[in-house]
């Protein structure tokens, strides 16, 4: 009995640290609550602010790099590596957006669109 209780024991011990050692990463807030689930995914930030995407299980899909990042539209997502937080004018700071120079496009799995597909995606807004 007592090496079932051992066993028991260090199990969840063993579930725990895994637990405590996952990265948790919280919903980026968008409209007054959490972003909006889109094509599957949902955009997530870490402690330093770097935006990345889960899917509706929460379960991240790329993780947190990007200093912003837009929802995916038809399947690529708009994001970049640099910029700045500025409120939107006439707004009163109430509404904020990002500004950058250095847009470009990544898939589902993260990985960078070339400049074509990213000209491409520009260009069908």
């Amino acid at each position: 009995m007592s090496c079932c209780i051992k066993r028991c024991g260090c199990l969840a011990v063993l579930l725990l640290c895994s637990c405590a050692a996952a990265p948790r990463y919280a919903p980026l807030q968008y409209d007054n609550g959490d972003d909006y689930v889109r094509e599957g995914l949902y955009r997530i930030v870490n402690e330093q602010g770097k935006v990345g995407y889960a899917d509706a299980q929460g379960r991240v899909i790329i993780a947190p790099r990007f200093a912003f990042g837009f929802p995916f539209e038809q399947g690529r997502a708009r994001v970049t590596d640099s910029g700045r937080e500025a409120p939107v004018p006439g707004s009163g700071g109430e509404h904020r957006r990002w500004e950058s120079d250095a847009w470009y496009y990544i898939d589902r799995t993260g990985k960078r669109l070339d400049d074509a597909a990213s000209a491409a995606a520009e260009s069908a807004k």
